[in-house]
């Protein structure tokens, strides 16, 4: 090897590898806007989406969703730091938990008997629990890989949290689709989506995350 070729490589070799967060920020929307297309060119966006954000009930969907994946992404930016496994924090997540059971109870009070079972299930919950977990692959994805640049020294914690941010991501973007307006529903069939893709994404973090 030449003098000047080992100088090379020698000092490409130094050079710091991208940080967590700058993976994220170059990923992250890249991902989430594939995904966000091809839910738009299969199954496209809902014929009244404009007029169902101004409806309560409806548009509470969007921000439980966009609220755990905040919370999926704060635990994935200090999970990526050797220290991070002691500053976590879950009682925000506790606290949407506590709202969206909250949510649950006053649509069941709320709903007529004869039509509570019709709105816990709907006729989207096979679209719901396929779609969701397929829009999640590429958020996913890009977090494991941006936290595989970092130190966790809590894999299936980091883990966890990229499948919480990824799946609840997902399912901001789904609801764009999805015509299921009832809390019954979309707490039920949404959370157990995106509880499966966490599922998995905790067993492939604690694999791939570890030291």
């Amino acid at each position: 090897m030449r003098t000047d070729t080992l100088i090379r490589a020698l000092a490409a070799d130094t050079q710091p590898a991208p940080r967590p967060a700058r993976l994220l920020v170059a990923g992250g929307p890249v991902a989430l806007g594939l995904a966000l297309i091809g839910l738009w060119l299969v199954l496209g966006p809902r014929d009244d989406l404009v007029a169902s954000l101004g409806v309560p009930q409806s548009a509470l969907r969007f921000v439980l969703s966009a609220a755990l994946a905040l919370i999926g992404l704060r635990m994935v930016l200090t999970l990526a730091r050797p220290e991070g496994r002691g500053l976590v924090r879950l009682w925000p997540l506790a606290a949407v938990g506590m709202a969206a059971a909250g949510l649950v109870a006053w649509a069941w009070l709320v709903t007529p008997p004869d039509a509570r079972q019709m709105a816990l299930t709907g006729k989207t919950i096979q679209t719901c629990l396929v779609t969701i977990p397929i829009l999640s692959i590429l958020p996913v994805a890009v977090i494991l890989t941006a936290l595989r640049r970092g130190a966790t020294t809590a894999p299936a914690l980091a883990g966890f949290a990229a499948g919480l941010c990824g799946s609840a991501a997902a399912a901001v973007i789904y609801a764009l689709h999805c015509t299921e307006d009832s809390p019954l529903f979309y707490v039920t069939w949404y959370g157990l989506a995106m509880l499966g893709v966490t599922a998995v994404a905790t067993l492939v973090g604690a694999r791939l995350l570890r030291w």
